[in-house]
């Protein structure tokens, strides 16, 4: 971790953590392929995080079946929801960056709603401003240097809310219970200044449970302890239960893809009682919703799931700028933004013909930017969007 922590580039971690050399280490193997999807991730490079960590989660003993349950659009389902919440908290799967669709597709319905403030684990809570350029940088918080969760910063804010930092402090990371509690009296401290406020929350896995029924090592989790504070109505929606692309037990890989064909999920989806209409959790004690999210489709480098549900394009720039120094990070950074905000959207080309896979980009003006891994930025030049896109040619078959 020291070394690691002494490289500032993403790009740097990123050829650290996935070298063989360091993966092969037995001792710190299993911290090291966790940070290893996880800048697998922030590179671009979503389906590769589960080669080097699959979520290792079984699925519950019972689960929903089509003759009992019918899918709901887990965004519709929420919103319907939050009428009767002060707080809404929605988890994620930190190397995922899928499970930052569903909240990025909330800001706005919730916003229009009341919710006019978005709590995020991830950004850095030092007493300072996390953003003082206005839009993320490398100082911002660590899983907003993933460009999907760097999207849902700008997004939440062009729509208007207030960013809530509320992470422990860095003392505080030593024992579970102790961060637990310092995250949960942070938000406490926050609804106490505003008690008629409405609370967007997106968390890291259990840190949402809202009750013992799911501890972290042995300690209340965040939401546990900030409803015995404030006593606030909470809606806590799980997604890291039910993800199907987990290949950490096959068990658990052909229980999560039956329930996807079972009940065609194209989307993030809960799962509603035919009789009475309650949604199903896996852990109905500590959430109020599981939902299903559908498989990442391994066959391809970047997912049609980056384009946020249409709001960003496929720009094909191709890999001719790397000048055959593989590998090479293509990066997208919005013009008149600082040299350490974070890319639009990147993706590291390990091979040459994997340059035909396509950034995701929101329309506007762009540096693209090709750096080679010695850190040296080979060509830079401004790219438009919508202007001047272009398919790439299919790869011939040898």
């Amino acid at each position: 971790m020291t070394r690691y922590r002494e490289l500032d580039s993403g790009f740097d971690r990123y050829q650290f953590t996935t070298s063989p050399s360091t993966l092969g280490e037995r001792a710190t193997n299993f911290w090291v392929a966790q940070l290893a999807a996880m800048d697998a991730s922030f590179m671009g490079r979503p389906n590769d995080a589960l080669l080097y960590f699959p979520i290792v989660t079984l699925p519950p003993k019972v689960l929903p079946d089509p003759e009992h349950y019918r899918t709901a659009d887990a965004r519709d389902w929420i919103i319907d929801q939050a009428k009767n919440h002060q707080i809404v908290m929605i988890n994620e799967a930190h190397h995922l960056p899928q499970t930052r669709l569903l909240t990025i597709s909330l800001l706005k319905p919730l916003h229009d709603a009341g919710f006019h403030y978005l709590a995020l684990e991830t950004l850095r809570n030092d007493g300072k401003n996390p953003m003082p350029s206005g839009y993320p940088e490398t100082g911002t918080g660590e899983y907003t240097r993933e460009p999907v969760m760097a999207d849902l910063v700008r997004e939440a804010l062009r729509l208007g809310y207030t960013l809530v930092p509320y992470e422990a402090s860095e003392a505080e990371f030593a024992q579970a219970a102790i961060r637990e509690h310092a995250q949960a009296h942070n938000l406490a401290t926050f609804l106490s200044a505003h008690p008629d406020a409405r609370l967007l929350v997106h968390a890291g896995y259990a840190h949402i449970a809202k009750t013992d029924a799911v501890m972290i090592s042995g300690a209340n989790a965040m939401a546990t302890d900030l409803i015995m504070a404030t006593h606030a109505r909470v809606l806590s929606v799980d997604q890291t239960e039910l993800i199907p692309m987990s290949t950490a037990s096959q068990a658990a890989v052909d229980a999560k893809s039956r329930l996807v064909r079972a009940f065609l999920a194209s989307g993030p989806v809960v799962f509603l009682d035919r009789n009475n209409g309650t949604a199903w959790s896996s852990k109905p004690e500590a959430y109020d919703a599981s939902v299903l999210l559908p498989p990442s489709p391994a066959e391809v480098l970047r997912p049609d799931w980056l384009s946020l549900g249409g709001i960003r394009r496929k720009v094909y720039v191709g890999a001719d700028g790397c000048a055959d120094r593989f590998p090479c990070l293509i990066q997208a950074i919005m013009i008149g933004q600082s040299p350490r905000a974070i890319a639009a959207d990147q993706f590291v080309v390990l091979y040459p013909s994997e340059g035909r896979a396509p950034l995701f980009l929101r329309d506007g003006a762009y540096r693209l930017r090709y750096t080679t891994s010695q850190g040296q930025v080979v060509v830079e030049r401004r790219i438009d969007v919508p202007h001047g896109l272009g398919e790439l040619p299919p790869a011939r078959k040898p």
